[in-house]
């Protein structure tokens, strides 16, 4: 909406008498802004009240229509009562009644998707930004700051969870079409193989319900671009663990706590919306967990696959110290070798050095589990064939993104979640990471024409 350059030089000019004729002159700059912006919001709210008033005044004929067929008959004037940016706001609306079915109806108020008594659509978009990134105490302090009154922690809440439960109704038809097989068949045809690579990763995070730990799965698809000349970085005067050239981007976010198999479902929507079946290169960088590759192999059997090189160098720490001890020079020369191993793909030779270990009886336990671990992830740790293709070799993508929904967000000091409180607050932030928050917002404005 644009305003004339008249309009806003008229208004500026009376909100300047206003300001010099109240002006006490002890207020410093902080005291000026608040003046205003206290000026600002009772004329905002004033002029939504006229104006939708107004609105209503508009509106011509004694009848309207009815979803029954019937002609609902015009009762009376009602007044009611909207909680906006600029605070509660009451305005006068015109109030239709269907002498078929009995229905009562308020016309303007379903076009303009106004629900009376309720937060409107503006207000909300506010208050679940707040909601997602910090508890629902401390954000409703904020949001009393930004719009100078109060509002409810309960209120914050119902609108967060709100934009959760929009996104869980949109990932909910992603499925639905992603299963259609004639649909997938058009989309092939329409949008053809996509240039380029994309990357998926996979990772889980612990959360606080009532009662019990879960895991919130968390999903991150994106691209990676190249930012800079390869400068790595030394880990023991060795070039080995980063790659600091290569930086993720275009980056959406999906999760959910449920059960590998029906978390399935919801990979594969959200790759089919970002069409990494489609692709040319899609790869996968996850950690070792069976399960996630169990599902990325049910799903996308033709990706590439590469276990994290951090979580897979995680391993070597405990053998070194089992069986030389804590920051000895021998377990640091050890560590070493078996890092630049790892870096430069030659797995066979590093399982054998872990195993050499394995005859003291203090590494035993350690060197199991890092054998195993990649003896089971072996076809996926070709780490010097795969950076020399251009390829990224960690999920620190994923990693973000459980430290930012769960660990930001969910595990809070004292927090404990409902099942469905900690899903769809979660899901909320994970679409506004993504980017899509305004999108649910449209989806909120018109929630009460749904109603």
């Amino acid at each position: 909406m644009k305003f004339s350059t008249k309009m806003i030089e008229t208004m500026t000019g009376i909100i300047v008498e206003e300001l010099e004729r109240v002006e006490t002159g002890d207020e410093g700059i902080m005291g000026l802004e608040t003046n205003i912006r206290s000026m600002l919001k009772e004329i905002g709210g004033q002029a939504l009240s006229r104006y939708l008033s107004r609105k209503n005044e508009e509106e011509e004929g004694e009848q309207i229509t009815c979803e029954c067929s019937g002609q609902a008959q015009f009762h009376s004037w009602r007044e009611a009562v909207i909680i906006s940016v600029f605070g509660r706001v009451r305005y006068k609306r015109r109030y239709y009644v269907c002498p078929k079915c009995h229905k009562g109806q308020m016309p303007r108020d379903e076009q303009m998707g106004i629900a009376p008594g309720e937060v409107t659509a503006g207000l909300a978009k506010l208050m679940g930004l707040a909601g997602v990134e910090v508890a629902y105490e401390e954000a409703k302090r904020i949001v009393e700051q930004f719009l100078l009154f109060e509002v409810n922690d309960n209120t914050v809440r119902k609108e967060t969870e709100q934009f959760g439960v929009l996104q869980e109704e949109e990932e909910k038809r992603w499925e639905q079409t992603s299963q259609d097989e004639k649909r997938l068949q058009t989309r092939l045809r329409e949008k053809g193989i996509q240039k380029g690579r994309l990357y998926g990763s996979i990772d889980g995070a612990i959360v606080p319900l009532h009662g019990e730990w879960r895991e919130l799965k968390c999903l991150a698809w994106y691209r990676v671009e190249t930012i800079a000349s390869y400068q790595a970085h030394r880990h023991h005067k060795k070039q080995v663990g980063e790659q600091t050239h290569l930086q993720a981007h275009q980056i959406s976010y999906a999760c959910d706590i449920r059960e590998a198999e029906a978390f399935g479902s919801l990979l594969w929507a959200t790759g089919w919306k970002r069409l990494a079946d489609l692709h040319e290169e899609l790869i996968f960088i996850c950690d070792g967990a069976a399960w996630i590759w169990r599902l990325v192999e049910k799903y996308y059997p033709k990706a590439i696959q590469i276990v994290d090189w951090y979580h897979a160098s995680e391993y070597l720490s405990p053998v070194a110290e089992a069986a030389f001890g804590r920051d000895t020079p021998q377990a640091k020369e050890w560590l070493e070798q078996a890092r630049t191993d790892l870096w430069e793909g030659r797995i066979q030779e590093l399982i054998r050095d872990c195993q050499r270990l394995a005859l003291i009886p203090a590494a035993a336990e350690a060197v199991h589990k890092a054998v195993t671990y990649y003896q089971n992830n072996e076809k996926r740790m070709d780490y010097a064939r795969l950076r020399s293709q251009g390829y990224l070799i960690g999920s620190g993508t994923i990693e973000s993104a459980c430290k930012q929904i769960a660990g930001h967000r969910l595990k809070l000091a004292g927090a404990r979640w409902s099942l469905d409180g900690s899903v769809q607050t979660a899901k909320a932030r994970a679409a506004w990471l993504s980017g899509d928050w305004e999108a649910l917002a449209l989806k909120r404005a018109i929630l009460p024409l749904a109603a």
